[in-house]
């Protein structure tokens, strides 16, 4: 800055100088014209005096007017110049600075989408620990996770599902029950009928199930599936009473592989009963308490012999 000034300085002074040069060979041009040539030619009369002293006087104030003028867009121009050039140069630094941010956030973000990896997968194995823990409580509910999302699973590729979808119910479908972790071992463990209001806690594993799993941060179907396994294609189902395509479609599976598995197990208040038996049971509940046309694989699986009647406990 402090050179900047310097050269302006000097550069005025060089202006002025040529300015005074200029102005000074007019005055000396003017008075040759009048004190020599001007006698022998047409300087007659004060007329003609006044007439050369008044053209030297205004060219001298035209060549000034002009100069300044020049001077005045010159540096108009430089001041434009230097400020664009500081625009840019700010410009400059700036986009440095944005690209420095955006990498740096880059940086952030992927670190925080890991973390954010390491937490889910850290909070689906204590998940997957507590599951365990129902072995305990209740071996039923223990192995029942895991053979139910074989079945849905295998419904699922047979329906033609995404990839995406499938994996889902291989990873979530096992905790399908996990609500259950909040029932009482003595309504749990029950071996005679459940009363209306054990009926009733036992429903809350549902809604119990979705608040658990929900900080996983799941699709919503997927976070669904925990809250809508048990509703019926009739809408007579809990807890919110939805009817046909209203339930999503990995809802719907999980409930049949649900109830398919329920039927094939033993549980302490029935006998297990055959798969060809199920499926005609669950044939019959097509269209009310299922929904058809999931049914309608599951029985094509059994007739096929793809699915293991002997994964049941």
């Amino acid at each position: 800055m402090h050179f900047t000034f310097l050269r302006e300085t000097d550069n005025r002074r060089k202006e002025i100088v040529w300015l005074a040069l200029a102005l000074l060979g007019t005055l000396g041009l003017a008075l040759f014209l009048v004190l020599y040539a001007g006698q022998q030619l047409f300087l007659r009369s004060y007329d003609d005096w006044v007439m050369v002293f008044g053209f030297v006087i205004f060219l001298g104030c035209a060549i000034a007017y002009f100069a300044a003028k020049e001077r005045e867009q010159r540096l108009l121009n430089q001041s434009l110049v230097e400020s664009l050039n500081g625009a840019v140069w700010q410009l400059n630094r700036r986009v440095a600075a944005l690209d420095d941010l955006t990498r740096v956030n880059g940086e952030l973000s992927d670190a925080l989408s890991r973390l954010q990896a390491e937490l889910n997968e850290s909070y689906l194995r204590a998940l997957r620990a507590l599951m365990r823990t129902l072995d305990a409580r209740d071996d039923y509910t223990a192995l029942h996770g895991e053979r139910v999302s074989t079945i849905a699973v295998v419904i699922a590729q047979r329906m033609g599902l995404e990839d995406s979808r499938i994996e889902a119910l291989k990873r979530y479908a096992p905790l399908h029950d996990i609500g259950k972790l909040g029932i009482p071992d003595h309504v749990l463990r029950k071996p005679e009928p459940l009363e209306a209001e054990e009926v009733a806690l036992c429903r809350q594993h549902a809604p119990l199930g979705e608040t658990i799993v929900a900080p996983l941060r799941p699709e919503a179907e997927v976070l669904a599936m925990f809250r809508s396994h048990h509703e019926r294609w009739d809408g007579q189902g809990y807890p919110d009473g939805l009817a046909g395509d209203e339930i999503p479609l990995l809802a719907r599976i999980l409930c049949v592989a649900d109830s398919y598995h329920a039927v094939i197990s033993r549980r302490p208040y029935r006998p297990a009963r055959k798969d060809t038996e199920a499926v005609r049971e669950m044939i019959a509940a097509a269209g009310t308490q299922f929904d058809p046309d999931v049914v309608g694989v599951l029985a094509g699986l059994i007739c096929e012999g793809a699915l293991e009647p002997t994964a049941a406990p």
